[in-house]
């Protein structure tokens, strides 16, 4: 709020209420809205975001004695069941798909040769 305020006087001009920007900074973030812009225009962050901020704000805490990573989890019960089946058929399809695909840092024939040769 100084800042707004010194930057308004060296103007000889006076900020009203309505158009201060700290006020409403303040309000989202004391609220919550502010992680959830956040997550939503920097999605590499989401999932930290999501289950740090987010999650507890609308479904209640999550913490407990259990591994983070687990925490998902405890939300299961608020899916239908229909959601839940394609869920799971989601989870099958990428788990097939990995065991098929040739991920960038497994090694090409080229590279299995090579090997062979060092170790030779």
């Amino acid at each position: 709020m100084d800042c707004e305020e010194d930057a308004y006087q060296t103007r000889n001009e006076r900020l009203e209420e309505s158009q201060r920007l700290s006020s409403r900074m303040r309000h989202s973030w004391e609220s919550g809205d502010f992680w959830i812009i956040y997550a939503a225009r920097n999605n590499f962050a989401f999932d930290a975001i999501y289950w740090n901020k987010i999650d507890q704000r609308f479904f209640g805490s999550n913490k407990s004695d259990d591994n983070i990573c687990d925490v998902w989890k405890k939300r299961l019960h608020l899916l239908e069941p229909e959601e839940k089946e394609m869920m799971d058929k989601y989870v099958d399809l990428k788990l097939q798909e990995n065991e098929t695909r040739l991920l960038s840092w497994d090694p090409d024939q080229y590279t299995l040769e090579y090997m062979a040769k060092m170790e030779a």
